[in-house]
């Protein structure tokens, strides 16, 4: 097993939802730019709904433009993990990890895991209770090169592997 391995988002699916933003934002400037061309609803409801288009749909554009530019990455080495996306995370060293395990948030599936008591996080603790109904302490990105269990089963093979006896 090699020292480091990097697991990046995909660029293909980035630029797939980039298409189908900008379809829905080019739709709602039309919307806005002429509402009396739309059969359904009033002008003034159409005005509404462009706006409310451009704004979700625009919004939803920006974090993924960001992410063809900078993919969202899973970097493991001997030392941890860590997730580089908008912002770089703390590694998370290995003998900190409880368990990994798949939770299911509608139909997408996410790698998350718990820390030990023994370990100190408090800011992803805090996060987690905010966020977590699994009790997870966090969240590995689904959106990476590889299916949910195929990572979550990687994690747990680094962890036994580097982690350092307590």
């Amino acid at each position: 097993m090699s020292d480091r391995l990097v697991l990046k988002q995909s660029r293909r699916k980035s630029a797939g939802v980039m298409l189908v933003s900008a379809a829905f934002v080019a739709i709602s400037l039309r919307m806005i730019m002429s509402p009396e061309s739309f059969s359904r609803g009033s002008d003034e409801s159409n005005l509404l709904l462009g706006w409310f288009g451009l704004l979700f749909f625009g919004a939803t554009a920006l974090p993924v433009l960001r992410s063809l530019v900078r993919p969202t990455q899973l970097i493991l080495t001997r030392e941890g993990f860590q997730v580089h996306g908008l912002r770089l995370k703390p590694l998370v060293p290995w003998n900190a990890v409880e368990r990994f395990f798949i939770s299911k948030v509608k139909s997408t599936k996410f790698v998350s895991y718990t820390l030990k008591t023994s370990v100190n996080f408090p800011m992803q603790r805090a996060a987690a209770l905010v966020t977590s109904s699994d009790r997870a302490d966090g969240r590995i990105p689904t959106y990476l090169e590889r299916g949910a269990e195929e990572v979550g089963a990687l994690l747990e093979e680094w962890r036994l592997q580097y982690s350092v006896v307590d």
